[in-house]
């Protein structure tokens, strides 16, 4: 869920409403890459709920910093799809498929994107309970 909300979020530039769910240094990065991303690419990042289409964890971390606070740090990646305006040669992209409604006429091109986003969460006794993202990559997208 976290997931779809956040890519909504960053398809339409709201990144002030993303100060309690992602890491202030990520959010920096955010805003300089937005400010230079196309239109299109920048609709490419919006994954619906319902058009997620695969979840799997990339790699899962339990660590301790420097203070001996305990954290926990899972990779997730995702595969979504996108009606975004995008021309078929994408590179790094897995597939493009194209969907019929009704007849042949009517074709809706869908694209077939990955995400990567960090999620980290303080497990010290008394720390608060909230996941923060600490990595977001939307390949080929988001660089």
């Amino acid at each position: 869920m976290a997931f779809s909300v956040v890519s909504k979020l960053l398809s339409q530039r709201k990144l002030d409403l993303l100060d309690e769910l992602v890491s202030a240094e990520v959010l920096q990065v955010l805003k300089e890459k937005l400010s230079l991303l196309p239109d299109n690419h920048r609709d490419a990042l919006a994954a619906d709920i319902d058009a997620i289409m695969y979840t799997t964890e990339g790699d899962v971390r339990i660590y301790y910093d420097d203070d001996g606070r305990k954290f926990v740090s899972i990779l997730m990646r995702f595969w979504y799809l996108n009606g975004a305006n995008l021309p078929d040669e994408v590179p790094g992209e897995t597939k493009v498929f194209q969907i019929v409604f009704g007849d042949e006429s009517t074709k809706e091109k869908r694209h077939l994107l990955t995400a990567n986003y960090e999620f980290q969460r303080e497990f010290t006794e008394g720390a608060k309970p909230d996941w923060t993202i600490t990595r977001i990559e939307h390949p080929r997208l988001l660089e």
